[in-house]
């Protein structure tokens, strides 16, 4: 059934037709769109038609849509966070060497669920803090709550969840060193996230933390 030109009421085929941001249909004759212009329209996104309506919506209108872009624009990236949290659940139960599909469906069949939503300030859960990483190079008068705020943040967890120790001795001289570093540490079903180059500024390097007795034994 053809949809109706909201200027001239009349009934209006595929051809020349043209739809508003608000999803008003207008005869492209009738709001003056030639043809040159409406292939321009076609071929590039940020090309958009509006009718005189939304031309003339105030300011406070137009912050209203954006919000609510805004919002829908941020369940989407919840939703893609919680798929990955399940992702990382699978890649821990399952293991990442499963070639066996007898042992697959043997973990399958007994799986266990690990909570992904760590922005819960209520309930104090006692997770396994089983590795750590070693990260830098950072500028001296970067804190450890720089850390710990910039990783909750980036990975929506909560940041009571993120453990930091700064590399630095007791003694040691700020003001003479040129950068320094940080061993962090998050729950284990979430640990590989810190490999996640997204997540660090530029010329950040992270890798597994040892400590150094454990060096002093692998020289031996």
């Amino acid at each position: 059934m053809a949809d109706n030109c909201v200027k001239c009421k009349k009934a209006i085929n595929a051809k020349e037709g043209i739809t508003c941001a608000c999803q008003k249909k207008f005869h492209r004759t009738c709001v003056n769109i030639d043809d040159a212009l409406y292939e321009a329209i076609q071929k590039n996104p940020m090309i958009v038609f509006s009718c005189d309506d939304c031309r003339q919506q105030s300011p406070k209108a137009m912050a209203t849509k954006l919000q609510a872009m805004e919002d829908k624009l941020n369940k989407l990236v919840n939703g893609v966070n919680q798929i990955q949290g399940r992702m990382y659940q699978q890649y821990f139960q399952m293991g990442p060497n499963t070639n066996n599909a007898n042992d697959v469906k043997k973990q399958t069949n007994s799986l266990i669920v690990v909570g992904n939503n760590c922005n819960s300030d209520r309930l104090q859960v006692v997770c396994d803090y089983g590795r750590w990483v070693q990260v830098g190079k950072f500028a001296t008068s970067t804190t450890e709550d720089d850390i710990i705020e910039h990783l909750a943040e980036e990975l929506k967890m909560n940041k009571n969840l993120v453990k930091c120790t700064k590399l630095v001795k007791n003694d040691a001289n700020l003001a003479a060193l040129s950068y320094c570093k940080f061993k962090i540490s998050i729950p284990d079903y979430r640990f590989n996230e810190l490999f996640n180059e997204a997540i660090w500024p530029s010329g950040v390097m992270v890798s597994p933390f040892t400590p150094r007795s454990q060096l002093n034994q692998n020289r031996i």
